[in-house]
């Protein structure tokens, strides 16, 4: 994905597009944080790698935005498989994907799978019609 790298160091360096000290976009940012970080859940540890690759539970507005626009209906197109992995792997993706990328197709959807299931982070088909415009 064109923009990996950037979301690989949100939180590390935002110094570019910083907003002034005391400013309303830095409260609103330090509360979501903290609220986060209270609730966040332990990371999916994948062991494939040496060591195994923490995949933490997808919260941010690009992983959450990118996962409901490539899940919003039924089926996911192929040509959007490689964007929802990465979306749920996070920062994760690139160690993940040097594992996953050469194996036969079967193995993403199983692993797919055991990261939602660790997360409970997407309904259950049969669970979609409970939701709000399900």
């Amino acid at each position: 994905m064109p923009n990996s790298r950037r979301r690989k160091n949100r939180r590390k360096n935002n110094t570019t597009t910083a907003a002034p000290a005391g400013s309303t976009w830095m409260q609103m940012r330090d509360e979501a944080r903290a609220t986060r970080d209270r609730k966040r859940k332990p990371p999916y540890m994948f062991d494939g790698t040496t060591p195994p690759t923490p995949i933490n539970e997808p919260d941010s507005v690009w992983q959450v935005l990118t996962l409901a626009a490539v899940l919003d209906g039924q089926d996911v197109e192929v040509g959007r498989i490689k964007e929802l992995f990465e979306a749920m792997c996070g920062d994760g993706f690139e160690r993940v994907w040097a594992v996953v990328k050469d194996e036969y197709i079967e193995v993403l959807w199983p692993l797919f799978d055991a990261i939602n299931k660790h997360f409970n982070a997407l309904p259950a088909p049969e669970q979609v019609g409970e939701l709000p415009g399900g």
